[in-house]
Order: structure tokens, then C-alpha cells, then sequence
């Protein structure tokens, strides 16, 4: 892209601040138009999700209620990276804490940026196979959340059907890479 269709960042200010972003003001100029704008974005922890099938091709699936929308949500297990954590390993932790589920079975499907329009932060996300329940769950204090688990057929007829089952964009994706995934590598039976 040429340079000058790209704008430049004049100015920094944070606006907002707490524990999961950061609300930042930027004034930019764009020189192909001569033009000033104040953008304003927001940096964020990345983000893992994973979508787990059990040893007997269930899904294990999470069910919250979800403020933004203030809707109750079928999802994958998901969350946010702690600092300096790797995403395999954010992957393992919120996986075993939101369901108690654990396997040694990951695989990277795709890293990818959230909305790098206003957002900074990338969504990891993951495949795990042979998946147990060993251990209790271990919310965060403002976490509410049931286990649901739901055979691996049934869950990939949802987003080819339309059903409304899935209003998570981010689990959509997630259940959409884990279908191409296991339909390349002929695991989908």
C-alpha cells in the first residue's frame, strides 16, 4: 500500500483503564487527503479458545451468561492469556478451569486478529482431542458457568443449519476451524 494512504499516529492519550483493556485516543493524519481524525482503540490481552472433544466424540461446551448483550451463550471453553503466558499453555489452564476437562491432545488451529480496526489483540485457537474430566472447576470470581456436553455431529449440523444455537462469533469460528480441521485430516466421523 503506498505510504501516503496510510495514516500516521501524531498523538497517543489513554482515556480508560481497567483490568481486561485499555481505551486509547489517537490523533492520526492521512496525507493522501490532508485530513486529521481522532481514533480511538483498545488493547486487550490476546485471547484462547478451544474447541474439546472427548474420548467418546462429545464436545465439551460452556454455557454463561454474557453482559454485552446481556444474553445466556453456548460457547467453547475460552479466555483471556495471563501476562507472559504462552497460548498453549492459557489453552490447557482455561480448558481445565472452566470444565475440568484435560488432555495432552492440542493442536494450533489458527492465530488470528480479533478486529484490528479498534482491537490490538490476536484469538489463539485450538483443537483438543481425547479429553477427560480429572479435576473440579476453578471459576474467577465473576464467572458463572455449566458444562454442557453435545455429540460432535450434532454440534457441526448447528452453523450449517442456521439454528441459533451459537451466538458467540468468536465460538462460530472456532467450531467452524475444528470442522474444517477434523474433515481434512478425516477425523470427522
Amino acid at each position: 500500500m503506498d505510504n501516503n494512504k496510510i495514516w500516521s499516529v501524531n498523538n497517543e492519550k489513554d482515556v480508560f483503564s481497567c483490568n481486561i483493556t485499555k481505551v486509547i485516543a489517537k490523533e492520526c493524519s492521512l496525507n493522501s487527503k490532508n485530513i486529521s481524525h481522532t481514533f480511538y482503540t483498545l488493547e486487550m490481552k490476546d485471547w484462547v479458545n478451544v474447541f474439546a472433544i472427548t474420548k467418546d466424540k462429545t464436545v465439551v461446551m460452556v454455557r454463561q451468561h454474557r453482559l454485552g448483550k446481556n444474553l445466556v451463550t453456548l460457547e467453547v471453553p475460552a479466555g483471556m492469556m495471563e501476562d507472559g503466558e504462552n497460548p498453549k499453555d492459557a489453552v490447557i489452564r482455561e480448558l481445565a478451569e472452566e470444565t475440568g476437562y484435560v488432555t495432552d491432545n492440542m493442536i494450533l488451529l489458527k492465530s488470528i486478529n480479533v478486529n484490528p480496526a479498534i482491537q490490538n489483540n490476536v484469538c489463539h485457537f485450538f483443537l483438543a482431542t481425547n479429553c477427560e474430566k480429572i479435576t473440579q472447576t476453578n471459576f474467577d470470581d465473576t464467572e458463572e458457568i455449566e458444562t454442557e456436553l453435545i455429540p460432535l455431529d450434532e454440534i457441526f449440523k448447528t452453523p450449517d443449519n442456521g439454528n441459533e444455537l451459537i451466538q458467540n462469533s468468536v465460538a462460530l469460528l472456532s467450531i467452524l476451524l475444528a470442522k474444517n480441521y477434523l474433515s481434512e485430516h478425516g477425523d470427522l466421523k
